[in-house]
């Protein structure tokens, strides 16, 4: 049976989606949602809700593309009946959970490309971090910035400088593929694809 796929994302990963999409390794519709929702998770969730509720009964499947960005993530994927990506954030639906956890044991602050160009306002507006306060905090939570480049957009080497500066961190690229983020998504779709059979049996049968 097939189905209509809809990829409900967080727009951090917005250019990768558009690229897996535009190679027809993925299908469908693409849904995004600004990623500054993660600094105010209940307002992520009542977002995600609210999208949700409106895609309920539409023919076809949804996937979340989302980690764990707010408390009860798993809580709308059941309510709803969707898939979602088996991941902790979206860094590790880029790089795989082996590599992940390598730059974790590192202390890596890892950037996504949107992210790169926004660190001024989610430092200081965002978060209220002075660069002092930075340079603590980070100091004692992390040892390296590391800039995720999918190979999409150039590699915005000013704001890595401005960040590292700020931060008080080096800076280095991890170049990255978009093998383990194809991988992760068909198999949240496998699982979306199956609770969307079961609600046409459902239907069927009445």
């Amino acid at each position: 049976m097939n189905f209509h796929t809809v990829w409900l994302s967080c727009g951090v990963v917005r250019a990768e989606m558009e690229e897996l999409r535009r190679r027809g390794l993925i299908n469908g519709e693409l849904l995004f949602l600004d990623s500054m929702l993660h600094m105010d998770p209940p307002r992520l969730e009542a977002t995600l809700t609210a999208v949700l509720e409106q895609n309920t009964g539409m023919p076809g499947c949804l996937v979340l593309v989302y980690g764990d960005c707010s408390a009860r993530m798993l809580d709308l994927v059941h309510r709803f009946r969707v898939g979602r990506v088996n991941v902790i954030n979206c860094a590790q639906l880029l790089l795989g959970r082996d590599r992940y956890r390598q730059l974790m044991l590192e202390e890596a602050f890892m950037v996504l490309p949107e992210w790169a160009q926004r660190w001024e306002h989610i430092m200081k507006s965002e978060l209220g971090l002075t660069k002092a306060v930075a340079h603590d905090l980070m100091g004692d939570n992390r040892g390296v910035l590391v800039y995720l480049d999918s190979g999409l957009v150039p590699v915005p080497e000013q704001y890595l400088v401005e960040f590292s500066a700020y931060s008080g961190l080096p800076w280095r690229v991890e170049t990255v593929t978009l093998d383990c983020m194809l991988a992760t998504l068909l198999e949240a779709q496998v699982v979306a694809k199956a609770w969307a059979g079961q609600e046409a049996e459902v239907q069927y049968e009445k």
